[in-house]
C-alpha cells in the first residue's frame, strides 16, 4: 500500500505543459516510423556458447532473443506536449548456458532467461524541461542505474546488472528479464552532464511465488505487475564532461555515486532466530530475519584517447553491501572498450574483468557445516574475464561478436551436486559467438 501511495503521489506531479508552436515530428532514432511520432524498432540477438573446460559439464548451448521496442511521442500523436510512452517485449528461446553448462554466479550470456514471450517495460514519461523528467509504469532499474557505457558490448551479464545486486534482491531485482511497477525522477541532465536519478520500485518483481519456485515462471509473461515484497529505492548522482557534438563517442569522463535501500525482509546467511548457526543440528532452521537491506556503489569512466576513426575508454565499478544478509558483500569490475581497432571504424574490441567476494558470515557458515560433519569447500570469490570483438558486417544492421570468457572458481566455490557435492566446480573456459541483427 505504501508503494502504491508513493507512485500515485509522484504521478500527480506530471502536469500538462503549456502549448508549444507546431514543430516537425521528430524522426525515429532507430527502427521504422509507423506514423508521425510512432516508432517501432527490433533487435534479434543470438548467442552460441560452448563450455570447453570445467564448470558443470562440457558442451554447447544456444539462446536467442527477439526484442521489440515501441515508442510514442504523445505531443505529435495526441497534442500532449512533453509526454512520451514506450513499451518493450521479448521473445526468448533456447537453453540457458549458465545453468546447464557452467554453474557460475555471473550469467555467461546477458540475454539468457526462461523461454517465453514476455512484456518488459511499459511506461509513460513527462518532460520537466530543464528540470529533468518523470517516468512511471513498469520499469527496469538496469536500463539507467549503475550502468557503465564502456561495458555495453560485454556479453557476460554481471557487467550490466551485477551479481552483487542480482543476488541480494528478491527475484534478482527489477532487471532483465523482470521489470516491475515503479517511478523514476531525473533531475538535471544525468545522461549528458550533471544530475540525479531517484527511483522507487516494487520490491519483488516475481510476486508471491513459493519457496523453490522460479520467479521467472511465476511471472512468466511479464504481466503480473507485482506490488509485493516492500519497496526498493535507488538514488544515483552523476557528473561528467560533455560528449563531443555530432559524434557517436563517450563522454570524456563520468562519475556516478549511488545507493539503494530495500524495505522487505531478508534472512541471515548464518544464524537462526535463536542465535545458533543454521548448520547446527540443534538449530530451529528458521533464519534470523532482517527488516531491510541496503548497499552503495560507484562507477567511473574515462576516455583515454580519441581519434578520427575511434576512441579508447575505460570503466570501473564497485558495489558494497552488508555480509550478514547477502552472500556477496563486495564486487569490483572494470575494463576497456576500443572503438575502431585495426583501422575498422565501426568495430569494437572489449575487455572486462569482474571479481565478486563472498562475505565473512557466509564463509563462516560453510565452516560451521564442515565442523558439523558436512564435507564441502568454503566459498571465497568468483572472477570473470571476458574478451570479445564486435565486427560490423552490415552497417547499422548486422554484427558478429566472437568472445572468450574465463570463469575462475565458478559459483565462488559452491559445489554442484550434479558434478560433485563435496568439491568446488573447476575453472571454466567458455567460447562463444553473438550475432545481432537490428531492423
Amino acid at each position: 500500500m505504501r508503494l502504491r501511495t508513493t507512485l500515485a503521489a509522484l504521478a500527480l506531479l506530471a502536469l500538462p505543459a503549456a502549448p508549444r508552436a507546431e514543430e516537425t515530428p521528430p524522426a525515429c532514432e532507430s527502427g521504422t516510423a509507423l506514423a508521425p511520432g510512432l516508432c517501432l524498432a527490433g533487435t534479434l540477438t543470438g548467442d552460441a556458447m560452448a563450455n570447453v573446460s570445467g564448470g558443470i559439464r562440457r558442451g554447447a548451448a544456444a539462446v536467442g532473443q527477439l526484442r521489440l521496442d515501441l515508442t510514442a511521442d504523445l505531443g505529435t500523436l495526441a497534442g500532449l506536449d512533453g509526454w512520451r510512452m514506450a513499451a518493450s517485449a521479448f521473445a526468448i528461446y533456447g537453453r540457458q548456458p549458465t545453468a546447464t553448462r557452467v554453474g557460475s554466479l555471473a550469467p555467461v550470456s546477458n540475454i539468457e532467461a526462461l523461454s517465453t514471450v514476455r512484456l518488459f517495460e511499459f511506461w509513460a514519461e513527462r518532460s520537466l524541461g530543464e528540470w529533468g523528467s518523470l517516468r512511471f509504469g513498469q520499469l527496469a532499474a538496469d536500463a539507467e542505474f549503475a550502468a557503465a557505457s564502456g561495458a555495453a558490448n560485454l556479453v557476460n551479464g554481471t557487467f550490466g546488472w551485477p551479481v552483487a545486486l542480482a543476488g541480494a534482491l528478491p527475484s534478482g531485482g527489477p532487471a532483465y528479464p523482470l521489470a516491475t511497477p515503479g517511478i523514476r525522477l531525473a533531475l538535471g541532465d544525468p545522461e549528458g552532464a550533471t544530475g540525479l536519478r531517484l527511483g522507487v520500485f516494487s520490491g519483488d518483481p516475481g510476486g508471491a511465488y513459493g519457496e523453490g519456485t522460479d520467479p521467472q515462471r511465476h511471472n512468466r509473461y511479464g504481466t503480473l505487475f507485482s506490488t509485493r515484497g516492500g519497496a526498493f529505492y535507488l538514488a544515483e548522482a552523476v557528473t561528467g564532461g560533455e560528449a563531443p557534438e555530432g559524434e557517436d563517442a563517450p563522454r570524456p569522463w563520468v562519475l556516478k555515486l549511488g545507493g539503494w535501500y530495500h524495505t522487505g525482509g531478508f534472512d541471515s546467511v548464518r544464524f537462526d532466530d535463536a542465535g545458533l548457526s543454521l548448520a547446527d543440528p540443534a538449530s530451529s532452521g528458521t533464519p534470523r530475519r532482517f527488516g531491510n537491506n541496503y548497499g552503495g556503489y560507484a562507477v567511473a569512466e574515462a576516455t583515454l584517447w580519441r581519434g578520427e576513426e575511434g576512441w579508447v575508454s575505460v570503466f570501473g565499478r564497485a558495489f558494497a553491501q552488508p555480509g550478514d544478509r547477502n552472500a556477496v558483500d563486495l564486487q569490483l569490475d572494470g575494463g576497456l572498450a576500443w572503438r575502431g581497432p585495426f583501422g575498422r571504424g565501426g568495430d569494437t574490441l572489449s575487455l572486462g574483468v569482474s571479481w565478486a567476494r563472498i562475505g565473512a558470515r557466509s564463509r563462516d557458515f560453510d565452516r560451521d557445516l564442515i565442523a558439523f560433519g558436512t564435507t564441502r569447500p568454503v566459498r571465497s570469490h568468483e572472477t570473470v574475464v571476458e574478451l570479445n570483438y564486435d565486427a560490423v558486417v552490415i552497417e547499422d544492421r548486422l554484427s558478429l561478436r566472437p568472445l572468450a570468457q574465463l570463469l575462475f572458481n565458478p559459483a565462488a566455490g559452491e559445489p554442484d551436486e550434479r558434478r560433485d557435492r563435496t568439491r568446488a566446480l573447476p575453472d571454466a573456459v567458455v567460447l562463444g559467438m553473438r550475432a545481432v541483427l537490428t531492423f
